[in-house]
């Protein structure tokens, strides 16, 4: 096995779709530097759109909607040149993005990451959520389907509580977590007059404690990933988190409880105590433009581990552990001490996974990629897209949830909520 090396990662902000331009920024900032780069990752707004029928679930007003370059990766007419993974955000197909809400292959060497997930690369950890939140449809379940209608198609990327739940269930440490929008209160722990320079109206919401996620604060200071990037708001921002010994991990035991976050905004971070303080490293990047701050180059020293796509097993055990509480219908399974009460994946359940892992590709993610509708040809007519009337189950989830025991789950029809028996 290889030794121990440096993992160069280029983070990216808003996509909108324009993999041209990011890989050839990409390209070019390994000519000017003589350095290779070995991942790409984009926070949301990716806009995985196959065709004209995707645009039409696209959540943006019809006069912005555009094919750009994604359909091209997708058909094969152009590679990948650097593995890539990426969040949803706030304006994505989501009619395809439901299919692999598990995570997967959207187009050869091109991975979704899922509606919440964390995986393996180079000898790093990956988590991370997809969408935006919004409080009035946070505790519903995913019961969005097409076709959509100008409000459906907008709350199917809202971030739900089960799936940050889920997140919450993770112990093992994370160096990376990825969202589109902020964890609230994080512009408290960056240079705000410079925040405010580039964007004045933003002011308020900042001051009142209002902008941001609050299930992204609360992820931050109970999982306290190294690093954190998002995207949304369209300016390049860093900050510098320090998570106390005493903020860490509350409730970590099996069946224990965790504190709901507070509310207002975080208290900025006391810096040079000695101890156990713990950091997270915060960056925001924005959307593609010319003269913007889109893309930046991020390097972990000395870390070991194949540079592909590998399944994580703790986060393989929460999903078997959660299974039952996935719900396609507006009202939320009830979750566990309603949403406080920790799961922890044992020792032995790790290990069981390990084993089964190391049958399946000995843990890489496998390459199996399968497109499920047509892919737009420039060469053909290009008629107005037609919204979807139904979605196909995609063979990679199958597989996936074949994999680990667990019956599909995600076909979206009428199914009245029956509590498991005690």
């Amino acid at each position: 096995m290889a030794g121990k090396r440096l993992l160069r990662v280029a983070v990216e902000g808003c996509c909108h779709g324009e993999l041209d331009k990011i890989y050839d920024t990409m390209r070019h900032l390994e000519t000017q530097s003589g350095k290779a780069i070995d991942l790409l990752i984009c926070c949301g707004d990716f806009q995985a759109v196959r065709n004209m029928d995707d645009l039409e679930c696209l959540a943006c007003p019809p006069k912005y909607r555009a094919l750009n370059t994604f359909w091209k990766y997708y058909t094969g007419r152009a590679t990948a040149p650097y593995p890539t993974l990426f969040i949803g955000g706030n304006h994505e197909a989501m009619n395809y993005l439901w299919e692999l809400y598990y995570g997967g292959w959207v187009a050869p060497n091109i991975y979704y990451l899922g509606h919440a997930g964390v995986i393996k690369f180079g000898g790093i950890r990956i988590g991370g959520m997809s969408g935006i939140f919004n409080g009035g449809h946070y505790k519903q379940g995913h019961w969005e389907k097409p076709p959509y209608d100008n409000s459906s198609m907008r709350s199917a990327y809202h971030v739900r509580e089960l799936d940050v739940y889920r997140l919450l269930q993770i112990h093992r440490p994370l160096d990376v977590f990825l969202s589109h929008d902020w964890p609230r209160g994080i512009a408290h722990h960056g240079n705000k007059a410079q925040l405010f320079r580039a964007k004045p109206f933003l002011r308020q919401e900042i001051e009142e404690g209002s902008l941001g996620s609050p299930p992204g604060e609360q992820i931050l200071h109970e999982l306290q990933p190294s690093h954190w990037f998002s995207a949304h708001l369209h300016v390049k921002y860093a900050a510098l988190v320090a998570h106390s010994h005493q903020q860490h991990r509350q409730g970590q035991g099996r069946g224990q409880k965790r504190k709901s976050p507070s509310r207002g905004p975080s208290p900025p971070p006391v810096l040079g105590q000695t101890g156990r303080n713990k950091f997270t490293k915060f960056l925001a990047l924005d959307k593609c433009l010319p003269r913007r701050g889109f893309l930046q180059v991020v390097e972990f020293p000395e870390v070991e581990g194949p540079l592909e796509f590998g399944y994580d097993e703790e986060w393989l055990g929460v999903l078997q552990a959660t299974h039952h509480l996935m719900s396609t219908n507006r009202q939320q399974t009830p979750l566990p001490g309603m949403g406080c009460t920790r799961i922890a994946v044992s020792d032995a359940q790790l290990q069981q996974l390990k084993k089964k892992l190391q049958q399946h590709n000995n843990g890489a993610i496998p390459l199996n990629f399968v497109p499920t509708a047509p892919g737009h040809d420039p060469s053909a007519p290009s008629p107005k897209g037609r919204m979807p009337r139904q979605l196909p189950r995609n063979p990679q989830t199958e597989k996936f949830l074949e994999m680990l025991g667990l019956a599909y789950n995600l076909d979206q029809q009428s199914r009245q909520y029956v509590p498991p028996r005690r």
